[in-house]
């Protein structure tokens, strides 16, 4: 792993067949790929984080803090052979996926905090990822910071009264 010292990935290889390949925080990692490799292909399935979106500056972020773009943790996912790549480790601080999102997301998804993936559902799992991708959107409601007090009451609306 290219992180830090207590940075790791681990292997898991079912009886039925199928394995999963975790990723903690890490540069692209060939080492991840070739375990992932060693794995039966029956269904590869990588976790691993996307810290950074594509941009040029969220790329010079990444490689400064040791962390993956969304394209590399693809990359290592297409490296190994993966049926499904499960993307993680979101940033409030860098909350977009950039464009990337949309275009190159097919045999994967994103993974949030405390998300649960029952094993049927991973066929259908990548046609989930634009109603997850909403829980990323970095959007403010009109009138949050108003000091009046405005942000509060439409936090106190009925339901069917907020859009």
């Amino acid at each position: 792993m290219e992180h830090c010292p207590d940075a790791w990935a681990v292997g898991l290889q079912h009886t039925e067949g199928w394995s999963l390949v975790y990723s903690g925080d890490t540069r692209p990692c060939e080492a991840v790929a070739r375990l992932g490799r060693a794995m039966r292909p029956a269904a590869r399935i990588l976790l691993h984080e996307a810290t950074f979106d594509d941009s040029e500056p969220m790329q010079r972020e990444a490689v400064a803090k040791r962390h993956s773009t969304l394209s590399e943790a693809l990359g290592i996912g297409a490296q190994m052979g993966a049926w499904r790549v499960l993307l993680t480790h979101f940033s409030q601080r860098y909350p977009k996926l950039g464009e990337a999102g949309e275009a190159r997301i097919n045999h994967a998804t994103l993974a949030l905090d405390m998300m649960t993936v029952p094993f049927p559902l991973l066929p259908a799992l990548p046609a989930l990822t634009p109603a997850l991708q909403c829980c990323l959107l970095d959007v403010e409601p009109d009138g949050a910071a108003d000091a009046d007090g405005a942000a509060a009451e439409a936090s106190t609306a009925a339901p069917d009264q907020i859009i």
